[in-house]
């Protein structure tokens, strides 16, 4: 239950955001005929993002089961051809590809490679939570000074569309 309960904050957050910047989103980078949560690779579709989407945010947010988990093995900070496959046939539309947390981007990638791969026009991948380990031996602990340092408000226009 804690599983849902977080992607329901997740999912708020989510919803929220393409409230405020979904028309800057698609001004800049294109529309979208769908979206698609990259699916987990540990628990069975729906997720718990799907679900929590579904019962609170379906008018806004109403994402399409495209994908599968595949043979290939995605890694820590390794992406695979074959780790996600088309559920459908699902040439010819457009995605939003959106990833509740972003680690390395293996999943992300290896996601946008499958629908690509199948003929989907990806927009843009979206993600909501970036985890970083701010730990020296990463290298990371700069970057978490730098970006936590940068204020965030949501009617803030997004740096993309500044």
């Amino acid at each position: 239950m804690i599983q849902l309960d977080q992607s329901r904050i997740v999912a708020g957050i989510l919803a929220r955001y393409l409230d405020e910047h979904g028309e800057a989103l698609a001004e800049d980078f294109g529309d979208w005929d769908e979206v698609v949560v990259v699916p987990s690779t540990k628990n069975p579709y729906p997720s718990a993002l799907v679900r929590a989407l579904a019962k609170d945010y379906s008018s806004l947010i109403d994402p399409v089961d495209w994908l599968t988990l595949g043979t290939g093995a995605m890694r820590f900070n390794q992406a695979s051809e074959s780790g996600f496959v088309p559920a459908a046939d699902i040439g010819g539309t457009s995605a939003l590809l959106i990833d509740d947390t972003f680690t390395t981007g293996a999943r992300m990638h290896s996601a946008a490679h499958a629908l690509q791969s199948a003929g989907v026009q990806v927009i843009a991948g979206l993600v909501v939570a970036r985890k970083i380990n701010p730990d020296p031996k990463y290298f990371t602990d700069e970057l978490w000074d730098r970006q936590s340092a940068i204020p965030f408000a949501f009617t803030d226009r997004p740096w993309w569309a500044t």
